[in-house]
């Protein structure tokens, strides 16, 4: 995963705060610069103290002392913060560029922009491609040559493959409860609800979890707790909705209550696993996008196909 020191220049203008404007300017003309969206300035032990933002410095008067322009404090970060988590705080802020310190508040160098940009375009465009199970290699060749079709099949097979060993495992629970299928009929009817209730859920908190993780920690207790109260709280609404207008359709309130308690299970089962998974790829230092996707819709459907005729063959007379 990529660090700011990964994207950190060195060669960026700094001075010390007593210097005017007309000095700083001569001294930027006489060389060339990989930022120039802030002056640094900095104390005699090279310590930042603050920054210049250059559209004030271009319109101040030559005899202006840098002191007298300072803008807001810039924001800071060490060289092994995770880059996209420094993109996203440089965005919120609206700011130019990014100062990188080390842990006595020295200036190492900045992180450009349009550096800070391209990261965060390049994981947008990766976080997607993975929901779908499809790889960089496929999104790039648009033509249909045999070499290229033949690279878009190789990055999208694994995913799938992952999907097909999934569904038969799914299967092969079901198939445990056979019994409960053949006498109860029905039962069949309504497990894509389950299965599609237990997926939507898990990727709502996926989807937040994941954007979570990229600004920096998050608790897994604080995750598991919060998410266990909104999964409760969803199931609940859906269970009741659900099994109250499946009595009114076929009049078998044994079978409402079965959907209806499955749906209410399955939603908090969904938002512990999709909570798991991000942060314990996280943990393992990968990237948490990773369990997005392919890998957590397996997951899901397993776990909600399991729950759904667990609790049927409990609560149905068989």
């Amino acid at each position: 995963m990529a660090t700011a020191a990964d994207l950190m220049t060195l060669d960026i203008p700094r001075s010390d705060r007593h210097r005017t404007v007309g000095d700083m300017i001569a001294a930027l003309r006489d060389h060339t610069w990989d930022e120039v969206g802030h002056i640094y300035l900095v104390d005699d032990q090279a310590t930042l103290v603050g920054q210049v933002p250059i559209e004030r410095l271009l319109q101040a008067k030559e005899q202006t002392y840098l002191a007298e322009l300072e803008g807001s404090p810039p924001i800071e970060v060490l060289p092994g913060d995770a880059a996209e988590t420094v993109a996203l705080r440089a965005v919120e802020r609206h700011d130019a560029d990014v100062a990188v310190i080390d842990n006595r508040r020295r200036l190492l160098g900045a992180i450009p922009i349009g550096r800070l940009l391209a990261l965060l375009h390049e994981e947008h465009v990766d976080n997607f491609l993975r929901m779908g199970g499809v790889s960089r290699m496929d999104h790039l060749h648009l033509s249909l040559t045999v070499q290229q079709t033949l690279t878009a099949v190789r990055s999208r097979l694994p995913w799938l493959m992952v999907g097909l060993g999934g569904g038969f495992l799914a299967s092969g629970v079901a198939s445990a409860y056979e019994t409960s299928l053949k006498n109860e009929v029905a039962l069949a009817f309504f497990l894509p609800l389950v299965v599609y209730m237990a997926d939507a859920v898990g990727t709502q908190t996926e989807t937040i979890l994941v954007r979570r993780l990229a600004y920096g920690e998050v608790s897994l207790w604080e995750q598991l707790a919060r998410e266990s109260v909104i999964g409760a709280s969803i199931g609940a609404i859906v269970a009741v909705v659900a099994s109250g207008g499946l009595w009114l359709w076929n009049g078998h309130p044994a079978l409402a209550v079965v959907v209806g308690a499955s749906l209410g299970v399955t939603a908090v089962v969904a938002t512990i696993t999709a909570s798991l998974l991000p942060m314990g790829l996280a943990r393992l230092g990968a990237d948490p996008a990773l369990a997005s996707g392919p890998v957590a819709t397996v997951v899901q459907d397993i776990l909600s196909v399991g729950i759904y005729l667990m609790i049927a063959t409990a609560l149905l007379p068989m």
